[in-house]
């Protein structure tokens, strides 16, 4: 018999295989995304056309559109070895040539996985968070259907963790109320929450409406598996009974309150006749499930047969326990009863939601993605689409939104269409135009309104520039001695500064003085999104935390009462520590989200995920400059390392400064000094105790210009 796979299934993968998208298949292309790149740009221009005048920017040069191409589509700068690779290729296509090779880093998931985030509120926090957190990463890195990521979202049941996309519904605690809203706000880009109180005062949803809605979110319930005290498990679960009734309590005044039968308020679009991209998304999708079939026929594996023949990780099979319970989840056998059964109801809402002839769906996610990537959406706020705020370019958003359907909803076909559009590629008018004639130009996306890197790309463009990715020192050649002052409980004999002098108790008792101003580097909580999957209620994760060792084991014996019923006065000692200060930095793209309060990503705009209407702030504070200008991150990044290319031109034996200089500028900003430049940059190396502190303080410079932060 064929096989699918050449080696052996273990039973992790196989649950890994019930779980994940379906693999990439073979496909009848969908549509172009140069061609409807261009015809965006036609539609774009007849609209403008038909409007007042504005002024128009020229495109963004060659090595500013790499920058910013590589910033938005995997969240850092070009390094110097792409940079040299892009000016490489023949100039005619090499900006053809970088989507191709950007689109197609692994990078590009990490970086939309952040968007995907802020967009569903993402939380590691929730139940199941860094499972679910993972799921979504897994989603964009292997292009599932944003239609099926949505279904699976809204529809999901079963445990936290083991099935990660309940975490959408559990993120709102499974309650009705907050979850009409989340839908159409999230999917739809319609604030309906006014309406759960009053029929709506700026929209035309009614009270009633609101409740017709909730009530697919009526039977949903969260259900803690508790043994005493323990919480083992939390599950989302539908249950007989409905909790959205009618009248609303404050309504209802000795009434008689009755069930809501859930009804979708959004009207689908009937058209005048047959829609020629919903034909088109048709023919793909029998295509490609033909073509699924006709795949697994030649194999002549059934899912049976792969389930059958699974192994431990031992090697050996496990018929009675785990390949027997990887059975039963695929063929969706309900071993646990009530716990896991599915919700009739959110799976009729999830097809409603994610209906072709649904446009609210399409053109939801198609102005988010463009806002993100030209700096404004056709509707704004991007979550705001109702009659007294229509799209700026109605038609062009139809098109876009159409041909995304016409795709099969392929994310990556629409990000790729959208960077491959002249709006996308176009420059930023010159301060010196009015705020009122710029203001018109980027609304009519024929110039580009500035923007700021999110908080993330930031942060890791800053690593990247100062080669902080991997160590850039050799291990014991900087030693540094580090001072921390710390609580220690009165009486203690012992020096706490000796290594181990502190135990039990008076270890215990022991704390930070200050909150924060570790030498954590700003880093944080990094998940590996691939056991996060794999392992689903076992997250391996590298906590990366400014606390001691000391620290962490007194806080742990704090939780369990060896101090209790002990009044414990302190006195503060000065604590130093000897440290290799050879720092080495992972992806904030893939740290766990959302960073604690007072993380660089959080200090640099990212929210907490919480509130539905929150948004990204990339307003300038004082904090930021403040972290920018006196930050671990940034002074170490500035540091030059004898491991980085850039060590030999400042401080070897062919020191060459004109070259140093010209690389500080390509690793920072993506570009040549000009010759005032290279004049001011040696200036500055001059006045520096050492040619190493002076390009140090260069780097810094650089890091803190507004040229770094902001997308060229």
């Amino acid at each position: 018999m064929a096989r699918l796979f050449s080696v052996p299934l273990t039973v992790t993968a196989v649950a890994v295989v019930a779980f994940a998208a379906a693999p990439a298949l073979a496909v009848p292309p969908g549509p172009d995304p140069a061609a409807t790149a261009a015809a965006v740009d036609k539609q774009l221009a007849a609209e403008n056309a038909a409007g007042p005048k504005t002024q128009s920017a020229d495109a963004v040069g060659d090595l500013a559109f790499l920058r910013r191409l590589t910033v938005d589509l995997t969240g850092r700068i070009p390094t110097e070895a792409e940079m040299q690779k892009y000016l490489a290729w023949p100039a005619a296509d090499r900006r053809t040539k970088a989507v191709e090779e950007f689109m197609g880093r692994d990078q590009f998931a990490d970086r939309w996985a952040v968007f995907f985030g802020d967009v569903l509120r993402v939380r590691y926090t929730i139940d199941g968070g860094a499972a679910y957190q993972a799921f979504i990463h897994e989603a964009v890195r292997s292009n599932m259907p944003y239609d099926q990521l949505a279904r699976k979202l809204i529809a999901a049941s079963g445990r936290a963790g083991s099935q990660p996309e309940t975490g959408f519904v559990l993120g709102d605690e499974a309650d009705p109320m907050a979850l009409t809203g989340v839908i159409s706000q999230v999917f739809m880009g319609v604030r309906i929450s006014c309406a759960q109180c009053h029929d709506h005062p700026f929209d035309s949803w009614t009270r009633q409406e609101f409740y017709d809605l909730a009530a697919f979110f009526g039977k949903t319930r969260r259900v803690e598996h508790r043994v005493k005290m323990q919480i083992l498990g939390v599950f989302l679960n539908e249950t007989q009974q409905t909790s959205i009734m009618w009248p609303p309590e404050d309504k209802a005044k000795g009434k008689t309150r009755k069930e809501v039968k859930a009804e979708f308020p959004f009207k689908l679009d009937e058209g005048d006749g047959p829609n020629k991209h919903l034909a088109r998304l048709t023919a793909l999708r029998k295509a490609r499930d033909a073509e699924a079939k006709a795949k697994i026929a030649k194999a002549g594996t059934s899912v049976d047969d792969l389930l059958d023949g699974a192994t431990t990780k031992g090697g050996k099979k496990d018929e009675l326990d785990v390949t027997t319970e990887a059975k039963a989840a695929v063929r969706k056998i309900d071993l646990e009863g009530d716990l896991y059964r599915a919700s009739d109801l959110r799976r009729r809402l999830a097809e409603h939601v994610t209906n072709p002839r649904n446009r609210f769906f399409s053109r939801a996610i198609v102005n988010r993605t463009w806002a993100e990537l030209v700096g404004r959406g056709f509707v704004n706020p991007v979550d705001d689409f109702r009659a007294d705020n229509p799209p700026s370019h109605p038609k062009t958003l139809d098109y876009l939104a159409d041909e995304f359907v016409a795709s099969g909803y392929d994310f990556r076909f629409l990000v790729k269409t959208i960077v491959n559009t002249a709006a996308y590629r176009r420059g930023h008018l010159p301060g010196t135009v009015p705020v009122p004639e710029r203001m018109a130009a980027e609304k009519a996306f024929t110039a580009a309104p500035v923007r700021r890197m999110v908080s993330e790309a930031l942060f890791d463009s800053i690593v990247l520039a100062g080669h902080l990715f991997e160590p850039k020192h050799r291990p014991g050649d900087n030693m540094t001695t580090v001072v921390n002052y710390v609580q220690v409980a009165a009486g203690v004999k012992e020096d706490p500064t000796k290594p181990g002098a502190m135990k039990g108790p008076e270890m215990m008792a022991a704390k930070p003085a200050m909150a924060g101003g570790g030498y954590d580097l700003e880093k944080g909580i990094e998940v590996d999104f691939k056991n996060a999957l794999k392992k689903k209620d076992d997250l391996e994760v590298d906590k990366m935390s400014a606390k001691s060792s000391e620290e962490l084991e007194a806080e742990m014996m704090m939780k369990n009462g060896s101090m209790k019923g002990k009044r414990v006065r302190y006195v503060t000692k000065e604590v130093k520590t000897l440290v290799d200060d050879n720092p080495k930095f992972n992806s904030s793209l893939r740290m766990a989200a959302p960073a604690p309060v007072g993380h660089f990503l959080r200090v640099f705009g990212q929210t907490d995920r919480v509130a539905l209407d929150e948004r990204r702030d990339h307003s300038p504070s004082m904090r930021q400059a403040l972290m920018m200008l006196n930050g671990k991150l940034s002074n170490e990044a500035a540091r030059v390392g004898p491991l980085e290319p850039l060590y030999p031109l400042v401080a070897g034996e062919k020191a060459d400064l004109d070259a140093a200089i010209k690389l500080v500028y390509r690793e920072a900003l993506t570009r040549e000094p000009s010759p005032d430049e290279v004049t001011d940059a040696k200036a500055v190396v001059k006045d520096a105790a050492t040619p190493l502190d002076g390009i140090a303080d260069l780097r810094w410079a650089l890091f803190n210009s507004n040229e770094f932060r902001f997308i060229p």
